[in-house]
């Protein structure tokens, strides 16, 4: 399973919950009209952020994010018959501009792996932290790099470990490049997304302890772009699901 990432904003003049009424509602429901090669559509509904590192300017590059949009296929010909087909190039591609910021989009292809933890379980409480590497750092060290400071990090806080109920690392696939185009002329790249579930909201403490550290560690390894890194704070909505035994 791939799957594309896109962290969206709205467009100018839009309130957030305007944005948030039409992409679920409108935008869901071109999706859901002719949903092809998809196999799983998720809005994820940003209600709390934070971005970049303590005062860098550069941060606003990244700023704001109102939802994330997580595209499944199962595979790479799914994915192009999907971005290809004149449904999506020629109605749901388009209706963007009634809602989205389309400059400075951030968006890839990505595969992910399940990380175990302690207390598996089906948290409603959702984060997600989008890192992006420097750009002199080869992707295998940076992906590297990020496990090995995850663990130690987790290691580190044992009262994470007891609240993180499901965890989710997605890694950039460079090939996926000339597909995301679709979201925009100006395509930013986060190179690592940690999806996280908790159980109730007040684990936000807990995950941000967890956070700080995290990102500590990576700058001092020398492969985070902090300005370009941040976290969200979202409310899952599933809008399409095609998988077996879903």
């Amino acid at each position: 399973m791939i799957k594309i990432v896109a962290a969206v904003r709205r467009k100018p003049g839009m309130t957030h919950s305007e944005f948030l009424n039409y992409i679920e509602h409108k935008h869901g429901q071109l999706a859901r009209e002719n949903p092809l090669g998809l196999s799983r559509y998720v809005q994820n509904h940003v209600f709390d952020s934070a971005f970049g590192a303590d005062a860098d300017p550069a941060y606003t590059q990244a700023f704001h994010r109102d939802s994330v949009t997580e595209l499944f296929f199962a595979d790479v010909s799914q994915m192009i018959r999907t971005m290809s087909d004149p449904h999506t190039q020629q109605k749901t591609g388009p209706d963007a501009l009634n809602f989205a910021d389309m400059s400075n989009q951030i968006a890839q292809l990505m595969d992910e792996s399940e990380i175990r933890v302690q207390h598996p379980g089906t948290g409603a409480f959702k984060v997600m932290i989008f890192l992006k590497k420097l750009p002199d750092v080869p992707l295998e060290r940076f992906f590297l790099t990020w496990n090995q400071a995850h663990d130690a990090v987790a290691a580190e806080q044992p009262i994470f470990g007891r609240a993180v109920r499901k965890q989710i690392h997605s890694r950039y696939l460079p090939e996926g490049d000339k597909i995301t185009s679709y979201f925009g002329p100006d395509i930013q790249v986060s190179h690592g997304v940690s999806s996280l579930w908790f159980e109730h909201e007040a684990d936000s403490l807990t995950f941000r302890a967890y956070q700080r550290s995290l990102f500590q560690r990576l700058a001092k390894e020398g492969v985070l772009d902090a300005s370009g890194s941040f976290f969200v704070y979202a409310k899952e909505v599933v809008i399409l699901d095609q998988q077996p035994n879903s």
